[in-house]
């Protein structure tokens, strides 16, 4: 065998070995080392330096970059595996950094985070409203005491021992007259706020948008230690 055909013979093995991995590099964004090495020790661990249990997904985000950890539930996912699975991906998709690999446990991806990137971009601030964010429905005037109301509407789910409320993949809609309210948790975990504390969500939203959709978002407010939970209002109209 020449040197060239064994060079080729090398790459391919290795490419094949990516592949049977799960790694891929994406075609779009590009993030950098740091961006991601901060992400990554903002991923919050449990004593033993592992993901919480039942927390199968992971967001943690720094400047522009997202870094996504999907465990699998075959073990225990730790914080030092996934920091190699980080820079595996980094030294694989250079210079633009953004991929995907599959290890053992988890699955991790390096994504390009944009500004206004919900949730995790940079420019959310945690517990400050955004406003006139683009809604699913016609346009018109939100009276703020119908959000209000319309969280009332959200029943308590009996047969959950922590007695949460109702919803379904760490998801909550509920509406009254004029009012749309959604609230989702960024891991899909279950929603752990209760009434009181949405309300305080909403006044957030109508105390600076008035009769303007907005959104809020807030760290925790669901299962899990790396959870964030956004509320969104709209003005209920039809659906465009």
């Amino acid at each position: 065998m020449t040197a060239y055909k064994f060079f080729l013979t090398v790459i391919s093995l290795l490419a094949y070995i990516s592949l049977c991995r799960g790694q891929r590099c994406f075609p779009k964004g590009k993030t950098s080392q740091i961006a991601c090495f901060e992400a990554w020790a903002n991923i919050n661990t449990t004593d033993d330096n592992t993901i919480l249990a039942g927390e199968t997904k992971v967001y943690s985000s720094s400047k522009s970059c997202l870094v996504e950890v999907i465990s699998k539930n075959t073990g225990p996912t730790q914080r030092s595996d996934m920091y190699d699975a980080m820079v595996e991906v980094e030294n694989k998709c250079s210079p633009a950094m953004v991929g995907t690999l599959s290890y053992p446990h988890f699955d991790i991806s390096l994504t390009q985070v944009l500004p206004n990137t919900p949730i995790f971009g940079r420019n959310i601030k945690l517990d400050q409203p955004s406003c006139n964010i683009k809604s699913p429905f016609s346009s018109g005037k939100i009276s703020p005491p119908d959000c209000s109301k319309a969280i009332d509407t959200i029943q308590i789910n009996s047969k959950s021992p922590q007695k949460i409320l109702s919803q379904s993949k760490g998801e909550i809609r509920a509406s009254f007259k004029t009012c749309f309210v959604f609230i989702k948790s960024s891991n899909q975990l279950d929603i752990t706020m209760n009434h009181d504390q949405l309300k305080k969500m909403s006044s957030l939203i109508t105390g600076k948008c008035k009769e303007q959709t907005g959104s809020v978002v807030k760290q925790f407010g669901s299962f899990g230690l790396n959870s964030r939970t956004e509320m969104q209002i709209y003005f209920h109209g039809k659906p465009v």
